[in-house]
């Protein structure tokens, strides 16, 4: 490969999948992102990505290229926003790739009550649910630990679920909960054991479920953190503890030296540790 540039390209369909994220991550269009990995192919001899049902994959050909551009990619990064993030230059962006309801129960409450340690830098929040690795973002959010790769990985904290019910309605045969996608998940087992059947209703979000709940009077699971704040609601069996959840949090090791990344990683702690000194020490209940 003579030109350097197509390490661009590389990376931005490795992260993100599609020719069209990739395209517009780096600011071109879908064709010339085609045209350039169709280039690299032809030079390497071989497909430089294979497709997938979940998007484009890299081959074989060019795992270990990406695997230095990306290196490269976030060294570079960090040492950019060494430079800007104490000066009068533009806060350094930091993409943040969270489960909804943590963004929505943890991080967002946070930015208003912890937004004093993001100093000198800017938040970008997107969804992630079922995707692996970093993709598009600089920080992810995830249960369970993520897979052993040159990242750096840290728990956050623990989360707790469990089945709620509405005080004014009994709990009967049907309950609501989470896509079939969500069904290897504790809580969701915990459900089809309870109840003996799959979800009445389902949706693809905790909040989308609460609302579903709220207008339907099912039963389902939810964070304790959101349950407890509805003085409607109630824990289907008093006598069961919750069901709990390890939260990761996780970045490439490139970027250890990053002070965006630093106080990012800081602000997103320090949320977690001051739901940890309201509910039981050591254990975020959501």
């Amino acid at each position: 490969m003579n030109n350097w540039d197509d390490l661009r390209f590389l990376v931005a369909l490795s992260k993100t999948g599609t020719m069209t994220a990739a395209a517009k991550s780096l600011g071109t269009n879908t064709a010339t992102v085609s045209r350039r990995i169709e280039r690299l192919s032809e030079s390497l001899g071989m497909p430089a990505f294979v497709k997938t049902s979940e998007g484009w994959r890299p081959s074989e050909a060019v795992a270990s290229l990406i695997q230095l551009a990306q290196s490269f990619d976030g060294e570079l990064q960090a040492t950019l926003n060494s430079q800007a993030v104490d000066s009068d230059a533009e806060p350094v962006t930091i993409s943040i790739g969270s489960l909804p309801v943590i963004s929505a129960l943890v991080l967002f409450p946070g930015l208003k009550q912890h937004g004093s340690r993001l100093s000198g830098v800017k938040l970008n929040f997107s969804d992630r649910v079922f995707k692996e690795g970093l993709g598009e973002h600089d920080i992810v959010l995830q249960y369970a630990r993520p897979a052993q790769g040159r990242i750096i990985a840290r728990k956050v904290g623990s989360m707790s679920y469990q089945l709620y019910r509405f005080v004014d309605t009994p709990a009967g045969e049907d309950w609501a909960g989470l896509g079939e996608g969500h069904d290897d998940a504790e809580v969701m087992r915990i459900g089809h054991s309870t109840f003996g059947r799959a979800p009445r209703l389902r949706v693809d979000s905790i909040m989308a479920l609460y609302r579903l709940m709220q207008t339907t009077r099912l039963p389902g699971p939810l964070p304790d953190l959101l349950a407890e704040s509805d003085p409607e609601l109630v824990p289907l069996d008093p006598t069961q503890p919750g069901n709990m959840q390890e939260c990761w949090l996780f970045f490439h090791e490139s970027r250890r030296n990053d002070p965006g990344i630093r106080r990012a990683v800081d602000w997103v702690t320090h949320c977690f540790e001051q739901l940890n000194t309201v509910n039981m020490p050591g254990t975020t209940k959501i």
